[in-house]
């Protein structure tokens, strides 16, 4: 494959991904390889398929309830990762979403992380 190809083919992937984040639902995924994976691999009692598809089934209702919120930014790199390597999954696309989230809030909130800030106290010295 040329080189021109290659760039090609990655600037289609990458645009399909974008155009998957952007969109108003979220991306819909084959939730039977992952649930058979899960029943497969459980080492957890009661951690069969049917359970594994109600949380899938439950994961999929909160992300269509709140896919608005989502950052763009965020969505398509979840999307990614949950795509990449195996089996997609509701569940790990709710929770990297929620990560994602959660770390923009505590990078913004804490003062500890203020530019000019010092990161913690310096521990007094004791006398002898």
């Amino acid at each position: 494959m040329s080189a021109l190809n290659t760039i090609a083919v990655a600037s289609l992937l990458l645009g399909l991904q974008v155009a998957v984040a952007v969109a108003a639902d979220p991306p819909k995924f084959d939730l039977a390889p992952t649930c058979d994976a899960v029943a497969r691999f459980s080492i957890v009692a009661g951690r069969d398929k049917e359970s594994c598809l109600e949380d899938e089934h439950a994961a999929a209702g909160t992300l269509a309830q709140n896919w608005s919120k989502y950052n763009a930014a965020d969505k398509s790199q979840c999307i990614g990762n949950v795509t990449t390597g195996g089996p997609a999954s509701y569940v790990e696309l709710l929770s990297c979403l929620e990560i994602m989230r959660d770390a923009k809030v505590i990078r913004e909130g804490d003062p500890l992380t203020a530019p000019g800030e010092p990161t913690s106290r310096p521990i007094p010295r004791r006398r002898r």
